[in-house]
């Protein structure tokens, strides 16, 4: 969350530049990533990410500088454009898995595009949300968005509305979908793990009986040597011992 330390009030600008931070976070740690399985929980959380932003902007910011002069419409429409070309490579990466040869190629190209297109963002669109809004607008702007983004889709849907009133009822729905899917996820995932902790719990009980059986069958045959050794010991005695007569 970003806000203005002077009064902890959340600012829409500080919000949106602390997205494009973590976001670039997330392009680096998987640019330094080393195995499959790293990267793809990185791009797992790219695509998350991305998907959030880009469905609040769409929502909240971008309608904004719709309702500025002529001038600033042009690049909104040029950003929502990047925006669904974004969408399509993240679906793709989504599809893919880590070891195909295509898959680190198709990140790198993501990166570079969002990066430009943030870059672009932060010197030309973010500087006229702020000309357009008050600062009390600018405060409460950002509040929405950060409860947009507890709510918003989480997976890339390019073929949804992406300019209101349609993508307020398409993230609607798109949310209840992706969130409903993520919670079946972590259902199934508990699953998994609670039975793995059962099929261990009886992996650890059997090898203490077989543990305890081993001992008890060393115990049993070192007894028995024993009783073998002095019953030799006996006969070997009586055999020596001599004639009474």
């Amino acid at each position: 969350m970003a806000r203005n330390h002077d009064n902890g009030i959340t600012d829409a600008i500080g919000v949106l530049k602390a997205d494009h931070r973590a976001i670039e976070q997330l392009f680096r740690r998987f640019e330094r990533a080393h195995g499959t399985v790293e990267k793809k929980r990185i791009a797992d959380r790219i695509v998350r990410e991305l998907s959030i932003h880009a469905a609040v902007e769409e929502q909240l910011v971008y309608p904004v500088l719709r309702r500025r002069p002529e001038d600033e419409a042009p690049r909104v429409l040029v950003a929502l454009e990047e925006h669904h070309v974004a969408k399509l490579a993240l679906v793709e990466i989504e599809a893919l898995r880590p070891e195909d040869e295509r898959f680190d190629a198709k990140v790198h190209v993501l990166a570079e595009n969002v990066r430009r297109h943030v870059a672009e963002e932060e010197r030309d669109l973010l500087p006229a949300v702020r000309r357009a809004l008050t600062p009390e607008a600018l405060r409460s702007l950002g509040e929405s968005l950060l409860r947009a983004k507890d709510a918003a889709p989480t997976r890339p849907h390019p073929a949804a509305p992406d300019q209101p009133p349609g993508n307020l009822i398409a993230n609607a729905g798109a949310a209840a979908m992706d969130r409903g899917r993520e919670a079946i996820g972590r259902g199934i995932a508990r699953v998994l793990d609670r039975s793995r902790g059962v099929v261990e719990q009886a992996l650890r009980r059997g090898e203490v009986a077989a543990r305890h059986a081993r001992q008890r069958l060393e115990r049993g045959l070192e007894t028995h040597a024993r009783q073998r050794m002095r019953g030799g010991l006996e006969r070997a005695a009586r055999e020596v011992r001599p004639d009474g007569h």
